[in-house]
């Protein structure tokens, strides 16, 4: 009877219970296939499409449906063509090619396993055609990744971002060029930590202005959403920024989040934010985080407004009246603008509204 073959003294069998963590687990299928653990490149291909532009580079030389060895797809409606959410296809003798949604950098990630015992040729005619597909170098420049809750952990998936033509003499106050200025300089700069704090109330352009910031910089930019904004206190997100070193931290409506400790249940979520953005975490990790919130500024705990953590503290106002008047009369308004108003009033005040105002019910019966 052949032995069955191991490794640092675990068995197939062993691998077996961590199939359930995937639909399909490409280090499993490549120890039971070939008796070996293989070695894995991950590439970051530039955009989603790429995906079928390899699998249709491949169908030149492979019957790639022949050769599939796994496939998941969605199916959302009567008479749809399957979406593929993945999908492992053997390319040879120890080389697997492998797709997934939910593993690195989503619908734009592409994993090749292979050993020693792979056709060099054929290893080096794949690996020429995923290169061939990677980013540029202004990937993150137009794109987040957003904090998400699955049913098995935290994890990060990326997101196409839309960036604004945005001119920040136009559209914001004076005060606000020096700041960002020295907003940019620092987020530009790799290795860095710090803490950007930006507030105000809602419709003064606080967000339009982090999408500008995202594309100035190419450095990943993590998008925390509130509901799970408090999640950052866990040691599972501790564990997420392992992966993501050298990036930028984007939290919105931070209110509880940032609050006074000792007042709520943020005291996990300010220790943590303080350790990464001016302690022992942030010699590590290299993050930089960018918070919104409409909150008075007294409201936030006072350590992480502390010199030599803060990068830059910035509070949106409503445009005053002379800017919104040139930037009313570039938009093609007529109406003249007498008094300040926030972007949000500005870019919306010649758009008609349509509001059900409650009215005083008719009396019946006896009191009518």
């Amino acid at each position: 009877m052949t032995p069955t073959p191991s490794i640092a003294g675990v068995t197939p069998a062993g691998l077996l219970p961590h199939l359930g963590e995937h639909y399909f687990n490409p280090l499993a299928w490549f120890w039971l296939s070939f008796g070996e653990y293989p070695y894995r490149e991950i590439y970051h291909l530039a955009e989603t499409e790429a995906r079928q532009t390899v699998l249709t580079n491949l169908a030149t030389f492979l019957d790639v449906p022949a050769n599939t060895v796994a496939q998941s797809v969605y199916v959302e409606k009567p008479g749809q063509v399957p979406e593929i959410q993945a999908q492992a296809i053997q390319l040879g003798q120890h080389l697997l090619l492998f797709f997934a949604d939910n593993d690195y950098f989503g619908d734009q990630g592409a994993l090749l396993y292979y050993s020693r015992h792979t056709d060099a040729e054929l290893l080096t005619q794949v690996r020429a055609l995923l290169s061939a597909h990677l980013d540029t170098g202004q990937q993150e420049r137009q794109r987040i990744q957003v904090l998400r809750q699955t049913s098995r952990r935290l994890e990060f998936s990326p997101l196409k971002l839309r960036i604004p033509s945005l001119d920040l003499a136009t559209h914001y106050n004076d005060d606000l060029l020096p700041v960002h200025e020295a907003i940019v300089k620092r987020l530009q700069q790799p290795d860095d930590k710090g803490l950007v704090i930006l507030h105000g109330p809602p419709g003064t352009g606080k967000t339009s202005y982090i999408r500008h910031l995202c594309g100035l910089t190419d450095k990943p930019k993590l998008f925390i959403p509130p509901n799970l904004a408090q999640r950052i206190a866990d040691p599972e997100f501790i564990n997420l920024l392992h992966d993501n070193t050298n990036s930028i931290l984007l939290i919105e409506d931070a209110e509880e989040l940032l609050a006074k400790r000792g007042t709520d249940t943020s005291t996990n979520a300010v220790s943590n934010l303080l350790n990464l953005s001016d302690g022992l975490l942030s010699d590590g990790f290299h993050i930089q985080i960018i918070c919104t919130f409409n909150a008075d500024l007294a409201r936030i705990d006072q350590a992480l407004l502390r010199k030599g953590r803060l990068i830059a503290s910035y509070e949106f106002g409503q445009l005053a009246q002379l800017k919104a008047q040139a930037l009313a009369t570039e938009l093609g308004q007529t109406a003249p603008v007498t008094e300040p108003i926030t972007l949000a009033e500005l870019y919306n005040r010649e758009t008609p509204t349509f509001v059900n105002e409650p009215t005083k019910p008719k009396a019946i019966g006896f009191n009518r």
